[in-house]
């Protein structure tokens, strides 16, 4: 991590910090080292994950030839510019690679903000007539995918979805409303449709530093922070009144996709919403998915759709 790049950092670690989630344990508790340690103020590698300014970068491709075109180009002036040589037709490729936040990342991955930036512009772009979102993410902050969400849903355009290894929680919210979601094999992991978050209790990290916080709270301001406080307390209020936050999010999450998904995910959907994780065989028998398919049988399923409804 470039800790130059204060802002970035600031956005990634409170978000981390105060964040609910909706993600797959296995990835979070993995990176509990590296939360400790951009706690500690040391020097913090992200290179194991996936996602990057690169890796992420969205891009075109020419179902009658599966060539592949970038979005821009530079002008004579060095101005990006959108590309002035993709043909017709074209199917424009969203990668979500990695957890899902907000705002971008410190290593220039594509946050929620930017991808919605990008879907609206395929939205705009005569040349592309579908949208693919190519997906492989265990989930990320419950605030990152409404707005985009709601995008998805509104298109005009089809949009399908294609897993790729996972679309894990979080994931689920922006792929339900694809016209169509496919993975690339029947091992793909999908579903954990739900919401949690974690507490961190700094008393005895800050003792040791000789650290002791003293909170003073206003006369007026009795409710402020409660559940935090009912929680490290260990009052059994404190964890009702989180479980009632995370509940909402997580009915809302929960509708969300059935409704998306249609009825045969609402007839299933006591198997699907309690969180756990499917193999992309299983989800298809649940409605969760739509079936198995490679990348270019997707962007030719996409391409005919899009002629199809211009028709």
């Amino acid at each position: 991590m470039d800790f130059r790049n204060v802002s970035k950092f600031n956005h990634t670690l409170s978000a981390i910090l105060r964040g609910e989630w909706m993600l797959d344990i296995r990835f979070a508790v993995s990176h509990l080292p590296v939360v400790a340690a951009m706690l500690e103020g040391k020097p913090v590698s992200f290179i194991d994950r996936t996602g990057s300014e690169e890796g992420e970068a969205p891009f075109a491709v020419d179902p009658a030839t599966m060539t592949r075109f970038e979005l821009y180009k530079w002008d004579a002036y060095g101005n990006r510019v959108p590309n002035p040589n993709m043909p017709a037709n074209s199917v424009g490729i969203i990668p979500f690679n990695g957890p899902i936040t907000k705002y971008n990342g410190e290593c220039g991955e594509a946050g929620m903000i930017q991808r919605e930036k990008t879907l609206n512009e395929m939205l705009r772009r005569d040349s592309i007539g579908s949208i693919i979102q190519l997906i492989d993410t265990p989930g990320g902050e419950v605030s990152a995918a409404h707005n985009y969400s709601q995008l998805v849903l509104s298109s005009k355009k089809p949009i399908l979805s294609l897993v790729d290894d996972m679309c894990c929680s979080l994931g689920m919210w922006f792929t339900s409303p694809s016209m169509e979601v496919y993975a690339t094999h029947d091992l793909c992991e999908i579903g954990s449709i739900g919401t949690y978050c974690t507490y961190a209790d700094f008393t005895e990290y800050y003792a040791k530093m000789g650290i002791k916080l003293i909170e003073v709270y206003a006369p007026q301001s009795e409710d402020k922070n409660k559940a935090y406080r009912d929680l490290l307390a260990g009052l059994p209020e404190g964890r009702a009144a989180v479980q009632e936050s995370l509940k909402r999010h997580t009915d809302k999450f929960i509708s969300f996709v059935a409704n998306s998904r249609g009825d045969k995910a609402k007839a299933n959907i006591d198997q699907w919403s309690t969180g756990k994780v499917f193999n992309a065989d299983e989800a298809i028998k649940l409605g969760l998915i739509d079936g198995i398919k490679s990348l270019e049988q997707v962007v030719m399923k996409a391409a005919w759709l899009a002629k199809r409804s211009k028709n």
